[in-house]
């Protein structure tokens, strides 16, 4: 079979040359007319840090599989190459319309422009488990491939500080509305305190004392005085006024002066008789004194009786007084509840507005200050080697892709041709041995290429 098969390549070898010829002129043509391109890559790298964020992006995120894919597919992302349009100037520079073929149907020319460069754009790590990026840029000018690539590289590092600050300041503008709104609150809540304190009356700030508690005090204490005098003088008038009459001096005189008198009434009696005219002198004198004595004790007693009921009516007098006063201070402390309770809320209100002026605060700092872990590592170069059209490959690969064409059209055109030329062919078909050959003598029969020859009428003999 192989024997058969190198036979046909020798037989139909004019057919592969053909082939090779036109592969290897097309391959030449290519090598020479298609445009040169040139690269230029430059390279950032992942530093792996510390995050100084409010979040909970550590450095296990940072070293993950997957964080690099992430900033590989940030950095093909159209917003860094809008970046890239825009720190370039690509859009603005004279004749950037009609140089990048700009429609207005399109869209914008910025956007347009960034589509189109994005083309030029491959990005690939170094090595595997490597935290470097290279970024190339290929196109048919040196100085304007490294200036892409440089440019790609820079517009990447701003990108990434934008994403690391966008989610602070977005919260910062979310918490100004939102102070906003608590000061709004707070200036309503402490108008309306105002109002209140003034319809109430209330002049007394936090720590001074209540007038109304102080004057409740007062009277309970001026009660309390009230009560013990009036159990005193119901107690002294309940009891005939009897200590009021034995401390009474005039009391005291007339008991002496009827004790003496007594005894000189005794001793007459015993001495002159009781119808002795100084003895009944004596005894109409000790009537008169006794007399005295009784009306004096009267009066005490009448005195005690008027204290008593003075000092019933002062007590009732002051209790209605502490129970007027007691019925102020509870409608006053009721008010005053109310003007807490509102106090209340305005502290609540301080509090929280002092954590979100706090948080906002920190947000601010984080979100003007972006920590940023890519930094450029080396620069991209103006290589005036193109990368593309390599030619001597191609003109190699030109060649074989050729030959190996020519091969396959003769190997199909022998596979349709089904007449026998070999004698192992009718072996092989119909098992019949070979037992010689005649070759012709004489004139040499020119033989045509197959495929020419099959074109051509069988000769009839």
């Amino acid at each position: 079979m192989i024997a058969h098969i190198l036979k046909v390549l020798r037989l139909r070898w004019l057919v592969i040359a053909l082939c090779g010829a036109l592969g290897l002129t097309l391959a030449v043509l290519y090598a020479l007319l298609w445009p040169s391109t040139y690269e230029a890559t430059a390279s950032v790298v992942a530093v792996v840090q510390s995050p100084e964020t409010l979040g909970s992006r550590t450095i296990a995120e940072q070293l993950s599989s997957d964080y690099l894919l992430t900033q590989e597919d940030i950095l093909k992302s159209e917003r860094v190459a809008r970046q890239v349009v825009a720190r370039t100037g690509l859009a603005k520079a004279p004749g950037a319309a009609e140089r990048f073929g700009w429609d207005p149907s399109n869209g914008p020319l910025d956007e347009v422009i960034a589509r189109q460069i994005s083309g030029g754009l491959n990005v690939a790590s170094s090595a595997v488990n490597s935290r470097v990026i290279d970024i190339s840029y290929a196109s048919s000018d040196p100085v304007f491939s490294a200036q892409m690539a440089n440019a790609f590289a820079t517009a990447f590092i701003d990108v990434n500080v934008d994403l690391q600050g966008e989610p602070a300041r977005r919260t910062v503008a979310a918490y100004t509305k939102q102070l906003d709104a608590i000061a709004k609150q707070m200036t309503e809540r402490q108008k309306a305190l105002a109002a209140k304190e003034r319809q109430l009356g209330i002049v007394s700030s936090k720590g001074e004392s209540d007038p109304d508690s102080a004057q409740l005090a007062a009277l309970s204490s001026g009660l309390a005085t009230a009560q013990a005098q009036s159990a005193a003088a119901a107690s002294r008038a309940g009891g005939a006024a009897l200590p009021d009459a034995l401390s009474s001096p005039v009391v005291q005189s007339l008991q002496t002066e009827i004790a003496r008198v007594e005894g000189q009434r005794q001793l007459l009696q015993t001495t002159l008789g009781a119808n002795h005219p100084d003895y009944k002198q004596l005894v109409s004198q000790l009537a008169g004194l006794r007399g005295q004595l009784a009306a004096q004790q009267r009066l005490i007693r009448q005195s005690a009786a008027a204290a008593a009921a003075q000092a019933r009516a002062a007590e009732g007098g002051l209790n209605s007084a502490v129970n007027r006063q007691r019925d102020q201070v509870i409608r006053a402390r009721a008010d005053q509840n109310e003007v807490s309770v509102m106090e209340q809320d305005l502290a609540n209100l301080r509090t929280s507005y002092d954590q979100v002026a706090q948080r906002r605060a920190q947000l601010l700092v984080l979100g003007n200050n972006a920590e940023n872990n890519i930094s450029l590592l080396s620069k991209a170069t103006v290589d005036t080697t193109p990368v593309a059209p390599r030619r001597l490959r191609s003109v190699l690969a030109g060649l074989i892709l050729g030959l190996g064409l020519g091969v396959a059209i003769v190997l199909a055109l022998e596979f349709l041709d089904r007449r026998i030329r070999l004698s192992s062919q009718l072996e092989t078909l119909l098992g019949i041995p070979d037992l010689g050959s005649i070759r012709p003598q004489g004139h040499r029969q020119t033989q045509l290429p197959r495929f020419v020859a099959g074109l051509l009428p069988s000769a009839k003999h």
